[in-house]
């Protein structure tokens, strides 16, 4: 096998096509290949995905712990590659890890998380993650029974929705607002 960067590829593709017919362990199998041809290639980036599609399918077994684990990773390696000019994969391992606390039910974790990723999306511009990231913190206001905060946060989702053209952005926006009125 000479071509590293093309085995990498592949097992990422594999990885994520089992977990698309539900074979999780599978899919483990394969983002755990896909993790150590990048790490042999000292490719970060591709260690970054891999931890991050790893800390995905964990929390598709109910794993939190490990899925923490593995976002966190995500996100350590992320912030080094960031500091070459990609946030992306910053917001994202945040954006990750604000729902699984969320799902922990450490809702204090959750929020601080999904502002972090609010602030990252805020200096790159990128509306569509300020608006999952303002969706993430409505939740967990809405979590804590805050529910004039959820709102307002929805709010800024439906807004934002709007603004970029995301029909079903705009549908779960009405959804989150109406749960929490």
């Amino acid at each position: 096998m000479g071509d590293k960067a093309g085995e990498d590829r592949g097992f990422t593709n594999l990885g994520n096509a089992y977990y698309s017919f539900g074979d999780i362990r599978k899919a483990i199998e394969y983002h755990n290949k896909h993790l150590r041809v990048a790490n042999q290639l000292g490719d970060r980036a591709g260690e970054r995905n891999a931890c991050g599609n790893l800390g995905g399918v964990y929390v598709s077994l109910g794993d939190l712990e490990q899925a923490i684990a593995y976002h966190k990773k995500h996100l350590n390696i992320a912030k080094e590659v960031s500091d070459r000019g990609d946030r992306a994969g910053e917001c994202c391992a945040y954006n990750n890890l604000g729902n699984v606390y969320q799902s922990l039910g450490d809702l204090q974790q959750a929020i601080e998380y999904h502002k972090k990723n609010l602030s990252i999306c805020k200096q790159v511009g990128d509306r569509a993650g300020e608006g999952s990231a303002y969706g993430g913190l409505g939740n967990a206001y809405d979590s804590l029974g805050d529910f004039q905060q959820a709102i307002e946060y929805h709010r800024k989702v439906l807004s934002i929705s709007k603004e970029v053209g995301s029909r079903a952005g705009e549908g779960e926006a009405y959804g989150n607002l109406g749960n929490a009125y």
